[in-house]
């Protein structure tokens, strides 16, 4: 009687159909509309655009709240699993979920015998000063999800890690897994997971994805001195600078403008790629980046937000 997953608003959770229907990205599913049936939002985590206009400090965990809400009005005897992504992706510039959110996460599925996956392609090995972001909490998922980052940018491979309990499930007769593929399991891409897992750790990465990070964040706040720039949120080496028109009302930038575009273009032309999602700067430098490149970067941050300044005069 369990068929139902619910995801949150604003999550991103990849772009084949039943992915789709996970993701909370208007943008990405309308088009592909009808999705799979069962599939149920709960309200985000994107504190600096709260939903319910709340701060933080102050919330008492609205967003948990609702998402028990959300079980309840569903029906508890329903719900197969939730799906979240621990620390959003680039999509909404990786804003780090309140304190006690995860935890409490765990905790609402247990009591209600839910099954809890963390979906950490993008934000798993190492970049947020951990191997896997769930770490950041002491909590473990029933799913793990992963990709990207564990081959190195060489290959496509992603893996589903699952509790034993839910694997020996598939090895009962007549419950064979049947998602198979034909490429899955390849061998050649397996190697190149196993020799970057092995440089990961033999060259310490993780920790120094934590001491690069805060370099980078200190740097990256030195931004603030520009009133456009209305917040800078992120962890470990993923970090993005969303840009505003009014900081203290967060009034959005107008969109037809493209301020975000024409500071990516600036960079480009400067030697240096960057990503934007509209007018958030996204920043998700690889483990292996020194202080020096660090400093690089952030100057050409820096000098592309002041000549768009000027620019659009602001």
């Amino acid at each position: 009687n369990r068929y139902k997953i619910i995801s949150r608003r604003n999550s991103y959770h990849g772009a084949t159909y039943g992915a789709l229907s996970a993701t909370g990205l208007p943008d990405f599913v309308e088009p592909f509309h009808p999705l799979v049936p069962g599939f149920v939002k709960a309200m985000s985590t994107f504190c600096y655009h709260c939903e319910l206009g709340l701060e933080p400090s102050s919330c008492n965990l609205a967003c948990l709240k609702n998402m028990e809400q959300t079980i309840l009005g569903e029906k508890p005897g329903t719900v197969a699993a939730v799906i979240v992504d621990p620390i959003p992706g680039s999509n909404t510039g990786y804003p780090v979920p309140p304190d006690g959110y995860i935890p409490g996460l765990r905790a609402l599925c247990d009591k209600y015998g839910i099954l809890l996956i963390f979906d950490e392609v993008q934000v798993g090995f190492g970049k947020t000063g951990k191997m896997f972001a769930c770490e950041n909490w002491n909590v473990v998922p029933d799913f793990l999800c992963l990709a990207k980052g564990f081959t190195g940018g060489y290959l496509p491979m992603g893996v589903v890690i699952v509790k034993e309990g839910i694997a020996n499930e598939f090895r009962k007769p007549g419950k064979d897994f049947h998602h198979g593929f034909t490429f899955s399991g390849n061998p050649t891409i397996a190697c190149v997971v196993l020799k970057v897992i092995e440089i990961i750790k033999k060259e310490n990465l993780v920790q120094k994805a934590v001491e690069t990070g805060k370099y980078l964040e200190e740097n990256l706040r030195i931004l603030y001195e520009y009133p456009v720039v209305g917040d800078i949120r992120g962890i470990g080496m993923l970090w993005a600078v969303e840009l505003v028109e009014d900081r203290k009302t967060k009034k959005p930038l107008d969109s037809k403008l493209k301020v975000g575009t024409w500071i990516r273009d600036y960079c480009w032309k400067k030697g240096m790629i960057l990503r934007n999602n509209a007018e958030i700067l996204v920043i998700a430098p690889a483990l292996i980046m020194t202080r020096e490149q660090v400093d690089f970067m952030i100057d050409i941050i820096d000098e592309a937000i002041r000549e768009a300044i000027k620019h659009f005069k602001f």
